[in-house]
C-alpha cells in the first residue's frame, strides 16, 4: 500500500509545482493528496487513518505538521487499547521545521527524509493537549502566541523566518498581558509569557530547552516574570552557558500538567507554531495515549 502524503502547496506557494513534482517522483512512489485551504489536512489525514493506514505524512512546515497530527489523533482515539496507532512522518518543507529538527530528520533533502521514512524506523514520543488540541513539539501562551497571530502569511512568504522578528518588534511596544500558572503542589506563579518545551527546539534549530526530552513523560517551561531587556538576556546565557538554575527573571521547571489563566482574558496560544483558537483557561496536559513518529 503506498505511504500517503498530505501536502500543503502554500508552505512555499512559489514553488508548489516543482514540489509537488519531486513528491511523486520519489521511489517508492507516495499517494499524495494535495490540501486547499486551512482544516483539509486534518480531514484528509483523520479519513486516512480510520481507513486503516499505518502511517501518514505530512508535507510542508510545522503547522501542516499539527494539522495532520490533529486528523491522525482523532482517529487514534477512537481506537480500542491493543490496536496499532497511525504514525507521524514528516517531510519538512514549510517556513519553520522545528519539529523534524528535533527528530534529526536530514533538513530539506526530501531524497533523504524520504529515505528514512520508507525505512520504518519508528520510535514513541509524548504527546501532550491544550484543552482539546494536540501538540507534539512546542507551544506557547502570551508574547510567542501573539506574535505568530500577528504574522501574516504575506509577510512569512516575504521575508521567511525574520518575519517573526519584524513581528516580535512591534508587539514587544505594547503592555504584556499578566499570566497566572497553576501547578499542582506549588505556589501560582506569575508572568508574562510561558514558553513550553517536548522536545529542545524552539523557534528553529536552537536548543532552548536544554534539559527536555520527548520521553520522559514532562513538559519544559519557561516562564517570564516581566517582559524586559534582562528577560531575554537571561534566556540566551541560559540557553547558551550555564542553564537557568540561578536566573533572576525567569523561572524554568518541569511538569506533567499545568493551567494557565489571565487577567485579560483570553490570551493567544500557539502549538507547535502554529495558533490554536483555544477558549477560556488554557489546560495542558498528557494526551491518553503516545505517539508513533518517524525519526533518525
Amino acid at each position: 500500500m503506498p505511504i500517503p502524503v498530505i501536502l500543503n502547496p502554500a508552505a512555499r506557494s512559489t514553488k508548489a509545482a516543482s514540489l509537488e513534482q519531486v513528491l511523486r517522483s520519489l521511489s517508492p512512489a507516495p499517494e499524495l493528496h494535495l490540501t486547499t485551504g486551512p482544516g483539509d489536512a486534518t480531514a484528509i489525514a483523520e479519513s486516512l487513518a480510520t481507513e486503516g493506514h499505518e502511517l501518514i505524512v505530512a508535507a510542508g512546515g510545522d503547522g501542516t505538521m499539527n494539522e495532520v497530527l490533529q486528523g491522525l489523533c482523532r482517529a487514534n482515539a477512537r481506537r480500542n487499547p491493543g490496536e496499532t496507532h497511525t504514525a507521524l512522518g514528516v517531510l519538512p518543507l514549510g517556513t519553520m521545521n522545528v519539529f523534524s529538527v528535533e527528530l534529526k530528520l536530514p533538513g530539506r533533502d526530501i531524497e533523504g527524509c524520504w529515505e528514512k521514512i520508507t525505512s520504518g524506523q519508528r520510535r514513541e514520543i509524548d504527546l501532550w493537549m491544550a484543552n482539546e488540541h494536540y501538540f507534539v513539539q512546542l507551544g506557547g501562551v502570551g508574547l510567542d502566541a501573539q506574535i505568530v497571530k500577528e504574522t501574516s502569511w504575506e509577510q512569512k512568504k516575504k521575508y521567511g523566518p525574520l518575519s517573526y522578528v519584524i513581528s516580535a518588534v512591534n508587539v514587544l511596544m505594547r503592555p504584556p498581558p499578566a499570566l497566572n500558572i497553576q501547578i499542582d503542589g506549588k505556589a501560582p506563579l506569575m508572568g508574562t509569557v510561558v514558553l513550553i518545551g517536548n522536545g529542545r527546539h524552539y523557534g528553529g534549530p536552537f536548543p532552548l530547552f536544554r534539559e527536555a526530552s520527548n520521553t520522559d513523560g514532562k513538559l519544559d517551561l519557561i516562564i517570564f516574570r516581566g517582559l524586559g531587556g534582562m528577560e531575554f538576556l537571561q534566556l540566551l546565557r541560559g540557553m547558551l552557558l550555564d542553564g537557568y538554575q540561578a536566573c533572576e527573571y525567569l523561572d524554568y521547571l518541569q511538569t506533567s500538567e499545568f493551567t494557565v489563566t489571565s487577567d485579560h482574558g483570553e490570551v493567544p496560544v500557539e502549538l507547535d507554531g502554529e495558533l490554536a483558537d483555544l477558549n477560556g483557561p488554557v489546560v495542558v496536559r498528557p494526551a491518553p495515549f503516545r505517539l508513533n513518529v518517524i525519526a533518525d
